[in-house]
């Protein structure tokens, strides 16, 4: 393409170069901001479970020794199940499960000892 002289501008080559270039930062963008929200919803979820499996072991070891039994109990879409081994201490598996994401369930697990 010839240029007129005294002339000053884009043709319509540079001009198609820089609309790609900007439409793949574009696209980076996007793909990099969808994953850091699945990246804070998976980071909120696992943080809720943690203090949820934490607050239950407080709850049974601040329990009398022969009081600490096996049971279970639904906190929102947790499912929080804990068995007791027999012995001295006890042993205490603490086992959270939920829904995942993606379909399917997931289950969190804590063990804990509780002396006499």
């Amino acid at each position: 393409m010839k240029r007129i002289e005294g002339e000053s501008g884009f043709t319509l080559t540079e001009l198609l170069i820089s609309v790609v270039i900007i439409a793949i930062g574009v696209v980076g963008f996007a793909s990099a901001v969808g994953l850091a929200a699945t990246e804070l919803w998976m980071g909120r979820r696992d943080t809720e479970v943690s203090m949820l499996l934490t607050d239950q072991a407080e709850q049974l070891k601040a329990m009398p020794y022969d009081s600490v039994k096996a049971g279970s109990r639904q906190v929102d879409n947790y499912q929080l199940n804990w068995s007791v081994q027999a012995g001295s201490p006890k042993r205490v598996v603490l086992e959270a499960t939920y829904d995942r994401h993606g379909g399917g369930r997931m289950a969190d697990t804590v063990v804990v000892y509780i002396p006499r």
